[in-house]
């Protein structure tokens, strides 16, 4: 009889330890669930890293642009709001090239160790980017001359294509666990582009590294003898088939905003509204910016929309050309929803004053 007895209080005893067992697993799998589904935070200053960011990020990131798209990325105000957002950040990416050097004052008053310069948790996006116009010397007497270079890199697709490259292997540094998912989020995007680049019958003849091959050629400046070399110039499509009724043309910009975009896709800048960057032109300059449109017969002026237009529009006035507001962020309009939306937008507004 007592022996019946502890054999059934054996027996509950288990069922009771099993039950507890089942219930310390079940917790600790929805645990480590919610701890593999958790978001990294990434905050960003401009909003081309974050479009860029969430392409190679996917589900598996949250993403905030500091700064608005339609302002200029030279002059943002740090907010509360701002570092209040950053507090928080696993991840800190920033232009860099002494574009967004109000970053700093950001990092600084969110009080998180984890995204200071140097860590893994801080990332200039633009490492490895070949950099233009980098000055002999530097002189406020030169205006807002940037001692790295010209920042303005994101207007040439083969340097975003550098850039999400960058993004994606940080992300895998701080997040190894999804290495494999953020490498082929970056191969897809940076697919995406080569197809917007070169068109996608071009792509599909040359196989899996014709993005590679191609953007190679497009560096060296070889592409179009490359393709005619293969007979394959009439395979050529998107972007830069697109760009081919703009080779030589001049334009005139108000800021030094177009030189990379001018460099890939063939255009020429006569020059530049600003005399000395980030000063209003004096009535000297914009004169002579008048002489050399007429010299030239230059059609197109392109004026950033957070630069006044009086400049440009005077120089319109006496000469004919066509005055072009353009945005060159993304979300900065509805025609610039995606950064291959942007890219469209600023050929077509550009072919269409040429023409």
């Amino acid at each position: 009889m007592v022996n019946g007895k502890l054999e059934n209080l054996e027996n509950i005893m288990k069922k009771l330890f099993a039950a507890l067992l089942a219930v310390f697993l079940a917790f600790s799998i929805a645990h480590v669930s919610a701890a593999a589904q958790k978001k990294l935070n990434v905050v960003v200053t401009l909003n081309y890293l974050k479009y860029v960011t969430e392409q190679v990020g996917g589900d598996k990131v949250t993403v905030t642009a500091l700064a608005n798209p339609k302002q200029d990325p030279h002059y943002v105000t740090p907010t509360p709001r701002m570092n209040e957002v950053t507090t928080n950040a696993d991840l800190f990416i920033e232009n860099g090239l002494s574009l967004d050097l109000w970053a700093k004052n950001v990092i600084d008053a969110s009080g998180n160790p984890n995204i200071g310069v140097g860590n893994p948790g801080h990332l200039i996006a633009t490492i490895n980017v070949p950099v233009r116009e980098l000055p002999t010397e530097v002189s406020r007497a030169w205006g807002d001359i940037h001692p790295q270079g010209n920042p303005h890199i994101w207007l040439d697709p083969l340097n975003v294509r550098i850039v999400a490259e960058n993004i994606a292997a940080r992300l895998q540094q701080i997040d190894p666990t999804n290495s494999g998912y953020y490498q082929q989020r970056l191969d897809a995007f940076k697919h995406r582009l080569d197809e917007k680049m070169y068109g996608s019958e071009l792509l599909d003849l040359l196989g899996k590294k014709g993005g590679d091959i191609l953007t190679r050629k497009t560096k060296d400046g070889e592409l179009y003898s490359w393709l005619a070399s293969r007979h394959l110039d009439a395979k050529l499509g998107g972007w830069m088939k697109m760009a081919e009724p703009l080779q030589g043309k001049e334009i005139i910009s108000y800021h030094k905003t177009y030189i990379y975009f001018a460099d890939r896709f063939g255009v020429k800048i006569a020059g530049e509204l600003e005399e000395k960057p980030g000063i209003p032109p004096p009535a000297k300059h914009r004169d002579e910016v008048v002489d050399l449109v007429k010299r030239d017969g230059v059609k197109v002026i392109l004026n950033d929309n957070f630069y006044s237009t009086d400049a440009a529009d005077y120089v319109a006035s006496k000469t004919g050309a066509k005055v072009i507001v353009t945005y060159i962020d993304v979300y900065s309009s509805p025609e610039a929803n995606t950064y291959e939306n942007l890219i469209t937008y600023l050929l077509e507004k550009i072919l269409k004053a040429a023409s």
